[in-house]
């Protein structure tokens, strides 16, 4: 999601112009959508001259204060959901059903390690690799997305 200062809306997912008044965020477009700092006067990959207007720069003090405001979110929510968790828990640890639940599921998982730790070594490796492959694909590692 962004946001744009011009008009003051907000935009879903990722997008390169604000759909309400067709600036781009932070940088200049050429036709081609090519990304150039807010200071070019040329394409640099197409040579273009023609670019999109750019929303309205914010001050340093907004961005640090935006800054700041999703880092308290952050903690206030991690905070919060750690609260609700223990509270559960010590709500739910003393029933019996409960209990019996977390023994099954404590045994199906030995279950499962000792299954994994029957398999061959090979067969092993090439599962990790496969899932390591898979993440990169995915841009999960390594790409920096």
């Amino acid at each position: 999601m962004k946001y744009c200062y011009q008009c003051g809306r907000i935009t879903a997912g990722e997008p390169l112009y604000c759909n309400f008044c067709g600036r781009s965020y932070d940088v200049k477009l050429c036709p081609r959508n090519h990304v150039n700092p807010r200071s070019a006067e040329v394409c640099s990959q197409c040579g273009s001259r023609e670019f999109s207007t750019p929303q309205p720069k914010i001050s340093v003090w907004w961005r640090i204060l935006e800054f700041l405001v999703r880092v308290l979110l952050g903690v206030f929510l991690v905070y919060v959901s750690l609260a609700v968790l223990v509270a559960a828990l010590r709500e739910l640890l003393p029933r019996p059903e409960v209990q019996g639940g977390l023994v099954i599921l404590g045994i199906l998982l030995l279950g499962l390690w000792w299954l994994w730790s029957q398999l061959p070594k090979w067969f092993r490796k090439l599962i990790h690799k496969s899932l390591r492959r898979k993440d990169r694909s995915n841009g999960h590692w390594g790409n920096g997305k």
